[in-house]
Parts: C-alpha cells; sequence; structure tokens
C-alpha cells in the first residue's frame, strides 16, 4: 500500500512542472529514516520456516555527488531493520534476524518546479543478515531499484522522500532457510555543498516616472477683475488671481507657460476694445508675477473684440443696459497654462 502511494506522489510529481534541475558539480550528505518491510513469496521461505515480523523501523547515513544536473552518483550506509522467523532450519529454532548494509547507486533526476525535483537509483545494496540462530552472517549483492523526490529548502538543504526495492538481500534458502527481497520507504534530510555561487541579484532598474502634458484653461469674468471699462484690478480680483496662481502651484507642473489673453465686447471701437483687452491681460500678468510667477513663463495678449462668445444671442437687444449685461460672458480674461506632470503611482 505505501509502495503505490508514493509511486503515485512521484508521477503527481512529475506531472507538475519542469524547472528545477539538480545543480550539477554539488555534493550532498545525508540521514534518513523510516520503515522496511522483508516480501516474497512463500517459495523463498523453507517448508519448516515461517514469517514471524515482517516489518520495523530503519535509519542510514548517505552522500552523494552530481556530475550534471540531470545525474549524480550515491553511496551510503543503512540499518534496515530486525525481523524475526518462525520455525526450524538444519535443526536450528529461527528467531530474530538483523539486515544493513552499504548501497551504491546512479542517480538520474528530473525537474518539477522551481525547488524540486523526482529521481531513480539503480544500483546495489551490499547486504549483510545476521541471524541469531548461527554463528555467521550472509553477505550478498543485491539488485537496488528506488525512486523519490526532493523539495529545496532554501540554498543549502534539501527534504526528501524516497521508495527502495533491493531483491534476494540472501541469495539462496538453503542458508537459513529463507531468502527474501527487501523494500523501504524513508524521510531524509540532506546538505548540500559546492558549486558555482548564486549569480548575484540585480535590482531591477526603477521604472521611469511616466508623464502626462496638461493643458488648461481657465476662464476669468472681468467684472470679478475689474470695473467696467477699468484695466485696474480690483480688490477682488487680486484676491482672485491669487487663488489661481496657487491652483496653477497645486498641479506641480514642469515647463510650465502661462499665457494670458484679454477680450472684450463689442460695444466701442476696435482701437479701444484692443487697448483695453492688452492692458487688462498685462495687469494679470503682472499680478500673477507679484504671487511669485516667473516672469520668463508668462505673457499677455490682447484680442479686443474679435472673439466673442456670445455668438447672435444679442443682436436684437435694443436697450443698452440690457446689452451690456447679455455680452458679459464676452468681457473676459482668459488664463491658459501648459506643463508636463508626473503621475505617482499609489499601491
Amino acid at each position: 500500500m505505501k509502495k503505490s502511494l508514493l509511486a503515485v506522489a512521484v508521477l503527481g510529481a512529475f506531472l507538475g512542472g519542469n524547472t528545477f534541475a539538480a545543480e550539477a558539480e554539488t555534493g550532498y550528505i545525508g540521514v534518513k529514516g523510516g520503515w522496511s518491510h522483508v516480501m516474497g513469496h512463500q517459495a523463498r521461505w523453507a517448508d519448516t520456516v515461517d514469517r514471524k515480523t515482517s516489518n520495523d523501523f530503519d535509519a542510514g547515513l548517505y552522500a552523494g555527488y552530481n556530475f550534471a544536473d540531470f545525474l549524480g552518483v550515491e553511496a551510503g550506509y543503512d540499518y534496515l531493520g530486525k525481523f524475526a522467523n518462525k520455525g526450524i532450519s538444519e535443526g536450528k529454532a529461527l528467531n530474530d534476524y538483523y539486515v544493513h548494509g552499504a548501497e551504491l547507486a546512479l542517480v538520474p533526476s528530473y525537474p518539477i518546479t522551481k525547488s524540486s525535483d523526482i529521481f531513480l537509483k539503480v544500483g546495489a545494496l551490499f547486504a549483510t543478515v545476521k541471524d541469531d540462530a548461527y554463528n555467521h552472517s550472509s553477505f550478498n549483492t543485491a539488485p537496488l531499484l528506488g525512486a523519490g523526490t526532493r523539495i529545496g529548502l532554501g540554498d543549502d538543504f534539501t527534504l526528501r522522500l524516497e521508495y527502495l526495492y533491493a531483491h534476494k538481500i540472501v541469495d539462496s534458502v538453503s542458508k537459513f532457510g529463507y531468502a527474501p527481497n527487501l523494500q523501504n520507504v524513508n524521510l531524509g534530510l540532506e546538505w548540500k555543498f559546492g558549486g558555482a555561487a548564486p549569480a548575484p541579484v540585480v535590482a531591477p532598474a526603477p521604472k521611469a516616472p511616466e508623464t502626462v502634458v496638461v493643458n488648461e484653461t481657465i476662464s476669468l469674468d472681468a467684472e470679478t477683475l475689474f470695473d467696467f471699462g477699468s484695466a485696474n484690478l480690483s480688490s477682488n480680483g487680486k484676491n482672485r488671481i491669487a487663488a489661481e496662481t496657487q491652483k496653477i502651484r497645486d498641479n506641480d507642473l514642469k515647463d510650465v507657460s502661462i499665457r494670458v489673453e484679454g477680450h472684450t465686447d463689442r460695444i466701442g471701437s476696435d482701437k479701444y476694445n484692443m487697448n483695453l483687452s492688452k492692458k487688462r491681460a498685462e495687469s494679470v500678468v503682472e499680478e500673477f508675477i507679484a504671487n511669485g510667477v516667473d516672469q520668463s513663463v508668462i505673457s499677455a495678449e490682447g484680442y479686443g473684440k474679435t472673439r466673442p462668445v456670445t455668438g447672435t444671442a444679442c443682436d436684437n437687444i435694443k436697450n443698452r443696459k440690457k446689452l451690456i449685461e447679455c455680452l458679459a460672458p464676452d468681457r473676459r480674461v482668459e488664463v491658459k497654462f501648459n506643463g508636463v506632470k508626473q503621475i505617482i503611482e499609489t499601491k
């Protein structure tokens, strides 16, 4: 059952991905422990012998070296457990026997994730079996097959799960009255050493800040800034310019350019309106400068009555007072500013 579960786990890991491999020219040492089981059909036991205890705990030490990122060699020494038989063999009453030995195997591997792989083991177990009923031990070279998975625990340590199968740890039933196979499942912890030093972690270059070009027009009602027909800013007008200066500062723009344009209504001559619009624009510019705007980035222009916004809405009004009221939107100062704004991302 445990053998089947391990096979399923290894297969599932194999299907999970393929981005990790053991590092070439590295060595490792480890310790492991787990469960051992002797097995085999009844012919592996003499007619007068039967199994009494088939399971025990095991433990071992091992070391290995990776020639390449897909192939290594491994050697180890294992205490594989104490087992027991019952019955008579060659006139001796059988009971406990002990299994230990050295193993040597090639270890091909295949990556499954960035921190884990699966591996096979193909080699030999040089098994020693000591039976309490006899005065000697049996030595045998048993073919060894295995499979497992390894999971990295940081840069230096690895957790390992493996299944091993050794065929006929005693080569002949005639020696002790039994010649079982052996299998075990182990969990191990290994320490890796050697290999190339890890590549230095290079911090990614800082991302250039994103920018956006800001173009905005602020239209200021002339009645808010000036008395009728005047180019001198009123107290309310100065307060309004101070507020608009702060708004422009709040945009935190680079490469700022400000253009102030004066406009009038159609009442009066072209020359009068052109001069009035120009003087009003210049008054606004002077106030911006007084509030800290660099004079090199701001300019004034007057357009007189050439750019009305009322269109034909006031054409049929004959009463002068009502006409002045209707044409109020034409009497304005437009502050057009542009610049580059840096976008700061927030997480």
